[in-house]
């Protein structure tokens, strides 16, 4: 993996599930400690003050407006780094910089259970809205936790309750594929070319709950089945170009069942 991982969530029944699942999980892949996803009870605009990431991950809705809830939330963590402004217009200026983003990348409209990385450093270092403290010479922190980017990957539609709890595996699996390759890129971009690489690596990645507030999923579904999306991608990073082409029917449908029977549990 060439990322570390923080579960993270206001609501202390989530941590403690993720603990467990983990717990449960991971030692059956003998993974090394430093693999281990961190587990934090704290809100994403207040985390520990120790705690910083380069990325967070919005599990909105398809059209990207984030304007409730958590997404609110992850919106006024990057105003509160604009000072030049009403906190009103600078909140509305990341909703149209988000918007912009979205569209030019889906047209409006984003599939459930997929994920796409908005880099919000062009928006910080914009002329309308950067602050004394930022230089286009040099690479600022986007706010107090260094967060650059969002991992925008939309749970439902529309805010609704959730109708498919395997959207949670979908929308976790989607999250941290995107970013391993986007890391993978990355890297690619800088031993060829360093001078033209405009992405910096994700180092530290921090996802809350997914579909635990609109979508109503329980918290114990939420927590098993990001845990066991997080465990079986390790799992495929970990064995590489191994398993690569692989795919017979009987271990899709041993994968597919792995899935559904964790969804049927209750």
């Amino acid at each position: 993996m060439n990322f570390a991982l923080t579960f993270l969530d206001i609501d202390p029944t989530l941590p403690s599930l993720w603990s467990h699942y983990l717990q449960q999980y991971l030692p059956h892949l003998r993974v090394p400690r430093h693999l281990y996803p961190q587990v934090l009870a704290a809100s994403v605009t207040s985390p520990p003050p120790n705690l910083t990431f380069d990325c967070i991950v919005s599990p909105g809705n398809s059209f990207a407006r984030m304007d409730g809830g958590l997404d609110l939330s992850i919106s006024r963590l990057f105003a509160g780094s604009m000072t030049r402004s009403s906190g009103a217009t600078s909140l509305t200026a990341v909703l149209k910089y988000v918007q912009k983003a979205h569209h030019e990348r889906w047209k409006g409209l984003q599939p459930v259970g997929s994920c796409y990385i908005i880099d919000m450093l062009p928006f910080l270092l914009s002329n309308d809205t950067v602050t004394d403290n930022y230089s286009r010479d040099s690479q600022p922190e986007t706010n107090a936790f260094g967060c650059r980017y969002i991992a925008h990957a939309p749970t439902m539609r529309v805010p609704s309750v959730l109708g498919r709890a395997e959207v949670v595996y979908d929308c976790m699996w989607a999250i941290l594929n995107e970013i391993y390759n986007h890391n993978k890129a990355v890297d690619s971009a800088s031993s060829s070319c360093r001078e033209t690489t405009e992405h910096t690596k994700i180092e530290k990645v921090v996802v809350s709950g997914l579909g635990t507030g609109t979508g109503e999923l329980s918290r114990d579904m939420c927590a098993k089945l990001m845990v066991l999306a997080y465990v079986q991608f390790l799992d495929a990073v970990e064995k590489g170009e191994d398993c690569a082409g692989e795919w017979s029917w009987q271990r899709a449908r041993e994968w597919d069942r792995i899935i559904t029977n964790n969804v049927t549990q209750r």
